[in-house]
């Protein structure tokens, strides 16, 4: 290895030397080939400025028209069904309609029904403490209901 070389080049140059002995003398290196190694090609630009390659390009594009981004209007805030407004033990209780001839068939029919339409995981987010009141007052009274007809 020579001095000022990298362990690269000396390799480099190494290879070729052994490469230029196994040819035959006629098809020896030629004047015109170029040690690729040594070669090297670099552009000069008129300016360093990254935003001045992209001068021509920006007056090219700069008719285009680009389409504004219209913001989508906002949802209108949905209202509450009427009947998730009713939360009062009595109101629950008029909407069950539990009486006397009710058997327990009629009233796991009626929790059913009243959890179909009341259920806190199948109305709005906002609306879930409502149900959520609804739904524990349905249980409640239905809950009263089949003790009642246990006795």
């Amino acid at each position: 290895m020579l001095f000022g070389q990298s362990v690269f080049q000396s390799v480099v140059e190494r290879l070729e030397r052994e490469n230029e002995s196994d040819l035959p003398e006629e098809t020896s290196r030629s004047g015109s080939t170029i040690n690729s190694f040594s070669a090297s090609l670099v552009f000069e630009t008129a300016t360093q400025e990254p935003l001045a390659a992209n001068r021509h390009l920006d007056s090219y594009l700069g008719f285009i028209e680009h389409p504004v981004a219209h913001a989508a209007p906002e949802p209108e805030p949905e209202i509450m069904p009427p009947h998730l407004e009713k939360t009062a033990l009595s109101d629950v209780s008029d909407e069950l309609a539990i009486n006397d001839k009710d058997t327990l068939e009629t009233l796991s029919e009626k929790r059913r029904n009243f959890a179909r339409l009341n259920h806190p995981d199948m109305v709005n987010p906002q609306f879930r403490e409502n149900a959520n009141l609804r739904m524990k007052a349905a249980n409640l009274l239905i809950d009263q209901a089949i003790r009642f007809i246990a006795r």
